[in-house]
């Protein structure tokens, strides 16, 4: 007897003090937690999710997939106030749509010791158009406020069979998680976890079996789904027996999924469940496979109405063209003629995708599209113009990198011109793109080029070309210590395209206001920038400058730093290891001669020495020149970056690499009076 009571007071102990996860349930306790156990830092933290799909059988439908989300969020601070919107991506292309049922919300506070509800309502949710295939639904909560739990459920239903990514991992930690895919025998998928991810869950897989009462009439309308029909004559009730695979996923302390400085894109190393569909069954077991090789799938793509068919439209542009290279015998300048007449002629309206949401022609006359109508377009010119030219399917970074061959792993296109030993790329979405010159967006890993013929292969979309920017500064350091001069600068390529993006809508005193931002004490005169808008030239810029706080003086001594505001203020590579690779995107390389005038009743005591650090050979190297001349200081300071991608098992190398160059920038003079 004593040890049964003894065995019912601990269960009542420990069912009184564990979390209660119901909806509505939100306690006292989470509401007044201040900061996340084990991440202080963390702004917001989902306290529990709760996610099921499965595929319900409806008659005279067959299998329908149905996603339950549950999720209770604890908002710490106003820097977490983003978590209060949740997105849901949905399938819509007019014909099949997914869509989002049954939406619960609510938001608790705090009120005078005493817990206030306040409910979602319609205001807060709307739905926004992507373009013709896909929509998003949204909703924001209401009173949000530091401290609020948040509280939301809703279902979605879909008609399709693939099952979209798991993220088991987001940018917040998660204190419980609760997930279950089940997959009737009918439908056979491979699962795959994220082989970038750095966080691996446990994950359990068994069988289960589930019964389902459907009727038969004389046909099956749809086999490869299972559906069946609900006749009114000449049917029968028939008991389905089948199995169905059940993954199961039951996590504590999910860590949050960390940025890292230079990260091209977090949601590359999340840690997720992908799922590829392999094949279909029907009720009388006919299978039909879904797994393939990639030219299967660029053939599936080529040969989409709105995507292959784009190509061979030519009478739209034919005059157009024409006329633009009559008379031109050179290839070279064929493609940048077409290049730059596409890029004025139709606009970019933001939009991503593969396949063409207005048509090529359609986008032609009203000047404007998306990334397919544009570059479909172009390529097709450019073949018109005898131009070897084909697209390229290209993932972005923010679609991540595919995993396994499926037409969902692109979305992206962009035009490959290939020659005898080369290949140019070319993206006339963005204005100041130039041959090989790309979007940041789409330089990403791989691209596969798609030929009429049926033939593809991958292109690595790393960028060959070096991005050079060139600074000269002069220094004349004045009675008062105050120091006057002149930079000079040159960008190309990436640099210049990065610079021309950026300042484009600009006007003169916003571009002052962003040269002087973080240089001090500092006033700048006669600003000008040249071949802003001719693509083919350097940016060349040149302005004066005033700097009163660019020297330390102590005694009869003064301290300069001879880089002034180029020097780095710090290392950003502090961590003591690194989870992801280093993406700078590009090669570079930064060249800086400075010339130091020392003022009269001064002399030289000390200067930098010269020295050269190099990151594994050939991959980086820093050089940092110093030589004394009479009355002038000459500093040639250069960093060539060669390889732009530097893996987590390089960090400490690179780490101690950029630590020396950092050093080594913001070392002193020290000018001693006389």
């Amino acid at each position: 007897m004593k040890k049964t009571a003894y065995f019912l007071i601990v269960i009542a102990f420990n069912w009184a003090n564990a979390q209660d996860y119901r909806f509505g349930k939100v306690s006292i306790d989470e509401l007044q937690e201040t900061a996340y156990p084990g991440d202080s830092e963390a702004n917001a933290a989902i306290l529990y999710l709760n996610q099921k799909t499965y595929y319900d059988f409806v008659q005279s439908e067959g299998f329908i997939q149905v996603t339950e989300v549950y999720k209770r969020i604890k908002i710490y601070n106003k820097d977490g106030f983003n978590w209060a919107t949740e997105e849901i991506q949905l399938r819509d292309d007019g014909s099949k749509r997914e869509s989002v049922v049954s939406l619960k919300a609510v938001t608790y506070t705090l009120e005078n010791g005493k817990i206030e509800a306040t409910k979602l309502k319609k205001d807060g949710i709307f739905d926004e158009r992507n373009n013709k295939f896909w929509k998003t639904s949204k909703f924001t909560m209401p009173n949000i406020k530091d401290g609020c739990v948040l509280e939301f459920e809703y279902k979605t239903t879909s008609p399709y069979i693939n099952i979209d990514d798991l993220n088991l991992q987001y940018g917040i930690p998660i204190k419980e998680l609760d997930m279950y895919v089940r997959i009737p025998e009918y439908f056979n998928f491979n699962r795959y976890v994220n082989p970038r991810a750095t966080y691996i869950p446990k994950i359990k897989e068994y069988e289960v079996s589930r019964t389902e009462h459907i009727q038969f009439s004389g046909k099956d309308s749809n086999p490869s789904r299972g559906q069946v029909t609900a006749g009114k004559s000449n049917f029968s009730n028939e008991k389905l027996e089948f199995k169905e695979m059940k993954t199961e996923i039951r996590l504590s302390k999910v860590p949050a999924l960390k940025n890292e400085v230079y990260v091209s894109n977090l949601n590359t190393y999340r840690t997720k469940l992908i799922w590829e569909h392999v094949y279909s069954k029907d009720l009388r077991g006919l299978i039909t496979t879904y797994s393939t090789n990639w030219d299967e799938v660029t053939k599936t793509i080529f040969n989409d109405s709105d995507f292959g068919t784009q190509l061979k439209q030519t009478n739209y542009f034919e005059e157009d063209i024409s006329g633009l290279i009559k008379g031109v015998t050179n290839d070279s300048e064929k493609i940048n003629l077409i290049y730059n007449f596409v890029k004025s002629k139709v606009k970019w309206n933001g939009y991503n995708g593969y396949t063409t949401d207005n048509g090529v022609k359609k986008a032609y006359k009203e000047g404007v599209g998306n990334v397919a109508d544009i570059n479909l377009m172009l390529t097709a010119m450019l073949c018109y113009a005898k131009i070897n030219a084909n697209p390229m399917l290209v993932s972005t970074r923010s679609n991540d990198i595919p995993v396994f061959p499926a037409t969902g792993g692109f979305n992206y296109v962009v035009s490959a011109v290939e020659l005898l030993n080369d290949v140019i790329l070319l993206d006339a979405t963005d204005k100041f793109s130039t041959p090989n010159v790309l979007p940041e967006r789409a330089i990403n890993w791989q691209g596969r080029i798609i030929r009429e013929s049926g033939t593809s292969e991958w292109f690595d979309l790393s960028p060959k070309e070096t991005a050079k920017e060139n600074t000269s500064l002069n220094l004349k350091i004045n009675d008062d210590l105050s120091i006057d001069g002149k930079v000079r600068g040159q960008m190309t390529s990436f640099a210049a395209k990065n610079f021309r993006s950026k300042y484009e809508n600009f006007n003169t005193e916003e571009k002052l206001m962003a040269l002087e931002k973080d240089k001090g004490e500092i006033e700048v005169s006669n600003y000008e920038v040249t071949d802003m808008d001719v693509l083919d030239n350097p940016i060349m810029y040149v302005y004066d400058y005033n700097l009163k706080n660019g020297i330390e003086q102590i005694g009869d001594k003064v301290f300069l730093t001879p880089m002034l505001f180029f020097a780095p203020k710090e290392n950003p590579f502090k961590g003591d290891k690194r989870e992801y690779p280093i993406d700078f995107v590009y090669p570079f390389n930064d060249r800086y001669t400075i010339n130091v005038i020392i003022p009269d009743g001064y002399v030289v005591e000390s200067i930098p020495e010269s020295s050269v650090v190099q990151f594994q050979e050939n991959a980086g190297e820093f050089k940092y020149i110093a030589k004394a001349n009479g009355k002038m200081l000459l500093f040639l300071i250069s960093l060539d970056l060669n390889q732009s991608l530097i893996l987590p098992d390089e960090y400490d190398d690179f780490k101690q690499f950029y630590q020396l160059m950092t050093e080594k920038q913001t070392e002193k003079v020290v000018l001693k009076k006389i």
